[in-house]
């Protein structure tokens, strides 16, 4: 005899609310039968399976449109694919989860160090999540390119550092440019590392200092300086000044040119980083073609040409002399996934609305596979080198 159920009944062997049984009814999922007596809502066995199905996939992290479709489709989907499928959005959220932890204990970090008013505080938590997003970049970098060992190659080729100069680099971090580099130093550098309370710089003072116990820095000396780049003083004078990927940290960033401008000797370079378009350019086609139209991407695009041409500006009403070089390296990726994560990293305003059409993008990343033969794109940053002669 098939048992059934009223809604208070059901809901209490299953130790779920009424509430939560309408949201199911409501969304399609758990349709009950109409008692033709009092128009009760009655629920059978058949329900009763339909509702374990339901809990398990929930407890899985399945969002109810998921479930919806894969009861839907019960008789036709593939349970392994579905739950790799889910495995993969798991995985994901616990390094997003991961990434919040490790934002919040550099806040600790800030709130160990000194006590700040709000919107210090609130600026100080906006410096850390850029840094870790920009970690995270530099991570996907790695994967799909030459980085960021190449990068790091190329300014110390175009800064032409010799024997004996005095250098600053302004918002060392890691120290990619010593790491990378480290056989290639020219005897007898002077090296000040600044960065403001950065872990980073903690982890490449400890490289630096075994490094010189092993006398691999050919005779130059590393100073290391946890201070705000806006408010220390500079004191001597520096031949090279390196400012790799700090400019957008910089609230005022005219000021501390000229700051560094004060300290640059006259035949010193400051050399300046920034980020180009091209992965930009390229991409555009790309979604315009999949969504037809991607606001989203063209407001980032022109967000980012935006503050290329502020800073260009900016180095030009400091600095007589400023001359740009393209530094541009081919990203492959294997897998319309891979390629899939690396779109939503880089263009986190369109993240959530690829994710919602996951399965059409993947498969439209296949096809455009298919016909390309590979899933290559080219990514380009700028190095300014600013000298204060004509």
């Amino acid at each position: 005899m098939n048992q059934c159920y009223t809604i208070g009944q059901l809901a209490k062997l299953a130790g779920i609310s009424i509430k939560t049984l309408r949201v199911y009814e409501h969304k399609g999922l758990l349709l009950p039968e109409r008692n033709g007596e009092n128009s009760y809502r009655m629920y059978g066995e058949d329900a009763v399976k339909t509702l374990e199905k339901i809990q398990l996939m929930k407890c899985l992290d399945f969002s109810l449109d998921q479930i919806a479709d894969f009861l839907q489709l019960y008789e036709n989907v593939s349970r392994e694919n579905m739950l790799l499928g889910q495995k993969r959005l798991l995985e994901k959220k616990r390094e997003q989860l991961n990434t919040v932890i490790a934002h919040v204990e550099r806040a600790v970090q800030e709130c160990r160090i000194e006590e700040q008013d709000s919107n210090a505080f609130l600026k100080a938590l906006g410096l850390i999540v850029r840094n870790q997003r920009a970690d995270e970049l530099v991570g996907r970098l790695k994967l799909h390119a030459d980085e960021p060992r190449g990068w790091s190659r190329f300014i110390f080729d175009t800064a032409e550092l010799k024997k004996g100069m005095r250098v600053l680099d302004a918002g060392a971090g890691y120290g990619n440019l010593w790491r990378y580099n480290q056989e290639r130093l020219p005897k007898q550098l002077n090296v000040i590392c600044v960065d403001k309370h950065n872990t980073h710089m903690d982890t490449f003072c400890t490289y630096i200092r075994e490094r010189e116990s092993e006398g691999c820095l050919a005779d130059s000396e590393f100073f290391f300086v946890w201070e705000d780049l806006e408010t220390m003083l500079l004191n001597g004078c520096y031949d090279r000044i390196f400012f790799d990927h700090v400019a957008s940290h910089i609230s005022d960033r005219n000021a501390l040119y000229r700051k560094f401008s004060s300290v640059l000797s006259e035949t010193g370079v400051f050399i300046c980083t920034w980020g180009g378009l091209l992965f930009y350019e390229k991409l555009q086609p790309l979604l315009h073609d999949f969504f037809e139209e991607c606001t989203e991407l063209d407001e980032l695009y022109h967000k980012h040409r935006t503050h290329m041409e502020d800073l260009e500006k900016e180095l030009y009403a400091v600095f007589p002399t400023v001359k740009r070089h393209a530094y541009v390296i081919t990203l492959n990726f294997a897998t319309a996934e891979e390629f899939m994560e690396y779109i939503q990293q880089v263009c986190r305003p369109v993240r959530e609305r690829l994710e919602i059409r996951r399965r059409d993008f993947l498969e439209f990343l296949e096809q455009f596979k298919n016909e390309q033969g590979q899933f290559t794109f080219e990514r380009d940053t700028y190095l300014y080198c600013c000298r204060k002669e004509v």
